[in-house]
Parts: structure tokens; sequence; C-alpha cells
């Protein structure tokens, strides 16, 4: 068997493969369209990593590649039915991260996201060095809504870049202690953000364009303009923005046609505008427009804005150390979730600290979503 780099020859083969696999319902359109697919393979961005046996492609794993920040994230990993339990795609994913450590200009991180309808995948990335993060109930549909984990190698690099000097928001203290125990980056102590010193805007009104070229355009051109209050989500570009008629509020988002996943991307907006109403408002907005499950993501040394993200309703989900690269310093981020479906965990196959991850979740889920009196019943 040869393990590799994909060749734009290889296209029709990996779209076979992912079509055979999941007959149709894997959720990412890059995965079905060859210029899609021809697009990743030539991009500096991207490396695409296939095992063949006598020429067939048996096996293929992804990578997207952030220079600027030293960060990775492996997605896609499919094997042949006929080829599992044979150790293969360990195999492949350890030839990609060899890959990347070693041509690449350096990897600080590398994360994935894995399926929870069997524990294989968790296995294979914690065999590998993974620590896990966190869970993400009903992020992705294929046959059905799935709930998928978070794991990450941090490398060394990473922790001795991270800043230490912050205290963590009462309301993520205990998921903090999860993910603090699993890498090893030591205590932090709690705080209860104060009330704002100064009076809150409301964000007046809102509305959803979604004109993909034009809002990835005017995204691209802010963040060079440095006018975007937080614009850190990697690997994913915005196809849909949430503005005000005078444009003083820009909210750009990503959404998926095809599972109604969506994230929260970044922002423009007046430094003294009420954050928990503009969420509060996004949120039925994007969920009108065709999504069922909104992420995002916000520094974890800055509690004040992750109050107004609780306050809004988003449950923190997971914790990611040492992820966006400041100068020299490396930035903890905090990971939210709101789902607009029905928890359904009767397929979900936990292995370990997943496990830990899925009651921290639904205990924060309660706490926040329940009236106070449905507790004690």
């Amino acid at each position: 068997m040869n393990l590799q780099l994909a060749t734009e020859e290889d296209i029709f083969q990996i779209s076979q493969l992912y079509f055979d696999v999941y007959q149709g319902t894997y959720p990412d359109p890059l995965m079905k369209d060859f210029g899609l697919i021809r697009q990743f393979i030539q991009s500096e961005a991207g490396f695409w990593f296939v095992t063949k046996d006598n020429g067939k492609i048996i096996a293929s794993v992804l990578t997207a590649y952030d220079k600027e920040n030293l960060i990775a994230k492996a997605f896609g990993a499919v094997v042949r039915n006929e080829y599992r339990q044979r150790g293969i795609m360990e195999e492949l994913l350890a030839f990609g991260i060899k890959y990347l450590r070693e041509k690449t200009g350096g990897v600080d991180v590398i994360y994935s996201t894995t399926r929870t309808v069997n524990e294989a995948a968790q296995t294979l990335t914690e065999k590998l060095g993974f620590k896990k993060l966190g869970i993400f109930p009903n992020a992705h549909r294929t046959n059905e809504y799935e709930t998928h984990c978070l794991a990450a190698i941090v490398y060394p690099e990473a922790l001795e870049k991270r800043n230490k000097n912050y205290m963590i928001h009462h309301e993520v203290a205990s998921l903090y202690d999860i993910v603090q125990n699993e890498v090893g980056m030591g205590a932090l102590e709690t705080i209860i953000p104060d009330r704002p010193s100064k009076v809150l805007v409301e964000p007046g009104d809102l509305e959803v364009v979604k004109s993909p070229k034009f809002v990835n355009y005017r995204y691209q051109h802010l963040k060079n303009e440095k006018q975007l209050e937080f614009e850190f989500f990697p690997f994913h570009q915005p196809n849909l923005v949430i503005l005000t008629p005078d444009q003083s509020v820009e909210l750009f988002c990503h959404l998926s046609s095809v599972d109604g996943y969506c994230v929260i991307v970044g922002g423009k907006m007046p430094g003294n505008l009420n954050f928990t109403d503009l969420f509060l408002r996004s949120n039925k907005l994007l969920r009108d427009a065709g999504a069922r499950y909104i992420e995002v993501i916000a520094r974890a040394d800055r509690p004040k804005i992750l109050e107004s993200i609780l306050r809004a309703k988003f449950i923190p989900c997971g914790l990611f150390p040492a992820f966006q690269k400041v100068g020299d310093r490396r930035h903890d981020f905090v990971v939210f979730s709101r789902s607009f479906e029905i928890f359904d965990f009767q397929n979900v196959r936990l292995k370990g600290l997943n496990q830990v991850y899925l009651e921290e979740y639904y205990n924060a889920w309660k706490r926040m979503s329940l009236n106070p009196k449905l507790l004690n019943l």
C-alpha cells in the first residue's frame, strides 16, 4: 500500500470513495464537487492524503493549514468498508501529521473533530496523542444528527507561548478544569464579570444578506483594514452577513445549506453595542435562514464577552488551549454552541473523557435553559 499526497489525477476516485462509503449523505460539499477537490489539492493551505492499494484509493484524510497561526485541522477521514480494522487510517493520519511537521513552516497545534456513532475514531485520535477538549451535540447530519468530539495535539512549543495571565469566567471554570487536567495547563482563578460601566446601545434593524462572493470580499476588506472586533474562526469563509442598513453592525457567518451547520466567523460593531441582544436576535435570523446549529468561539481571557454570549443562550462545549497566535503569545478560546434540535444521544458511543464532556454540557444546558422550578422535579 502507498501513502501519498493526492494529485489531480485522483479527483474522480476521491469523490467515488466518499460516495461509496456514505451513499451521498456526507455533509461537506467539498467531497462531491470536482472543482472544489481540485482547488483544495492545488492550494498551499490544504493537504489531501490518500492510501492506495494497487492504484485504488482506499482511504483519505484532509488537513487544512494556517501558516499565520501555525495550526492545522484534520478532517474527512474515511476508509473503504472492506479495509476497516486494519489500522489503515491510523497509519495515514500519522503520515499526514509527520508531513505537516516536516514539510511546512511549522505546526504548534493540530486538531480534529470525530464522530461519536462509534468509538473507533475516538480511539484512533487518542492513540496518536490527541487530547480531548470538548463535545458538539447535534453538530452535523449524515443519516441523522450526530454529536462530534473535539480533540487536539497541543505541542509543547504552543503551551510555552500560552497566555496564562488571566482569570476564567466562573460559568466556564468547570470545563476549564477538565481540559487543564487533560492537557496539563495549570489552574486559574475564577471571575464573575462586572456589569458594563457604559450605557449599551441596541443594534437597531438587522437583516440577512446571502451573497457569498460579496460577503467574503467585504469580510476580507474589513479584516485587512483591522475594523473587525473579532475575526478568528480558522478554516471557515463567511457566505452570509447580518447587518444594519447603515452597516454600523456587520456579523459574518458561514452557513452550510446541506445540514444547517452554522458558525459565527467575526464581526464589525461599535464598542458600546449590546452583544447579548445582537446574538439573541441573530440566533432567530439564522434559524429562519436555515441554521439548526450555531457555533461561536471567543477568547477565554475576555470574560465580559463570554458573559454576553452566555446570556444569549449559547452553551460552553469546549475549551481550546493555545489556539490563536498573536505576536509571540498564544491564547485560549472557549467554544460555544446552540442547537435548535431536540437532543437525541441514543446513538452516541463515547469513550473516556468524552462522556464527562457530555455530562458537563448537559448540566450547563439545564442551568441555562430550564426554569429553576423544573430542576427540583
